[in-house]
């Protein structure tokens, strides 16, 4: 029993890092592209629920 808990735990670990891995990359693309604006991030449980991203536009 405990083999399938501990696969269950890295399934949960695998979706933990796609999510982190997802947000790096979304930084990544806006330090690149001299982003200008606001991110909010909202978790509930450890885990992201809700990503905000406001751009703002220099005139």
């Amino acid at each position: 029993m405990s083999a399938v808990v501990r696969k269950s735990e890295n399934n949960n670990i695998n979706k933990e890092k796609s999510q982190l891995t997802k947000l790096y990359e979304m930084l990544r693309e806006m330090f690149n592209t001299d982003y200008y604006g606001a991110v909010e991030i909202k978790f509930e449980a450890g885990k992201v629920t809700i990503v905000k991203k406001t751009e703002s536009i220099k005139i």
